[in-house]
């Protein structure tokens, strides 16, 4: 009976140990990510002046989820202190998301467009990619989706003689070109008058502003892809160029929209302060968080292609359009003016 005792006792320390290595196993990680999510959080609070900082502020929603899932593990795991830290972050990143990511109870669906109450447009902006040889999927995209205007960007030589293919349909057409060789290009089925680059320093790719009539009703437009902003450096140009798309908004005529690739997420202090500057609004306020890139890491997925209306432009729909080949997704906005 001793003998039995005694390995029973044995059997209950290995088990209560083996217990105890699985939990310092999961514990160790989980710590690590709290601690990870909370510098993270912090740093979020200096975006406007750090460049490392304004990298980590778009990903409020990934740092919400991930510590939901920590608090749920600490829970379990009956650590109460580190619990209540992973669901502070969860709670704080929430919040400051929540406004810009919640859908609106009743937005209006692509069908709906056409109402008595304002002249219907669809506009389009696509970042290519100029290493992506997807083509067809791009014209395919085109063709489905029949926007009245669409610009791209990073377009370079063999994009421009890809996209010839939809002369037809879109004879005017407007484009820039920069030192390395990429631009963007404006294709549109609408009349279009005093096309010309606009004053954003981008010399990789110049902006371009043009003036579309839809319907007798003229519709300004303002096509800009802003720079990469992974360095001090290239921060500080996307900076400058937000600031000097929000000069030239100011001083172009309204109506008027503006696409692009902003490489900037609503999360941002710069895009907010652009909003603001630049007395627009982002037409995808109140459909839901849209990622755009990167398509080839969708948890990590972030909205920074946009399109920006002035007030008084009514917005039907914004929406994100399928794959094409791009690490970027293309949006589609429908407009009533």
């Amino acid at each position: 009976m001793e003998r039995a005792s005694t390995r029973q006792d044995a059997d209950g320390e290995s088990n209560a140990s083996r217990d105890q290595v699985v939990r310092n196993w999961i514990l160790s990680p989980a710590a690590i990510l709290t601690a990870a999510l909370v510098l993270a959080t912090a740093f979020s609070a200096g975006a406007s002046s750090a460049w490392i900082a304004d990298l980590a502020v778009h990903f409020r929603l990934q740092y919400a989820a991930i510590a939901l899932v920590v608090f749920v593990l600490f829970a379990l795991l009956r650590r109460p202190a580190w619990a209540a830290i992973a669901l502070g972050i969860a709670v704080t990143n929430g919040l400051i998301a929540a406004p810009l990511v919640v859908s609106r109870p009743a937005a209006s669906g692509v069908t709906e467009v056409a109402t008595d109450d304002g002249v219907p447009v669809r506009l389009a902006f696509i970042n290519v990619f100029y290493g992506n040889d997807e083509y067809r999927r791009v014209l395919d995209f085109v063709r489905t989706e029949q926007p009245d205007a669409i610009v791209f960007a990073e377009v370079d030589a063999d994009w421009l003689r890809a996209l010839d293919a939809l002369k037809k349909d879109y004879p005017n057409a407007y484009g820039t070109r920069g030192k390395r060789g990429r631009g963007l290009l404006l294709l549109s089925r609408l009349p279009m008058e005093k096309p010309a680059v606009i004053a954003v320093s981008n010399e990789a790719e110049p902006a371009l502003g043009v003036t579309l009539s839809v319907q007798g009703k003229p519709l300004h437009l303002l096509g800009v892809h802003a720079t990469w902003p992974f360095g001090f450096r290239s921060k500080t140009s996307r900076d400058e160029q937000l600031a000097e798309l929000a000069a030239a908004a100011q001083a172009t005529p309204r109506p008027l929209v503006v696409l692009g690739d902003l490489n900037v997420s609503p999360f941002s202090s710069h895009f907010q302060r652009l909003l603001r500057a630049g007395n627009l609004e982002s037409a995808a306020s109140g459909f839901g968080w849209q990622p755009t890139w990167p398509k080839f890491m969708p948890p990590a997925g972030i909205q920074i292609d946009h399109a920006l209306v002035s007030p008084g432009v009514q917005v039907r729909d914004f929406r994100r359009g399928p794959q094409v080949g791009s690490d970027h997704l293309p949006v589609v906005v429908d407009l009533a003016l």
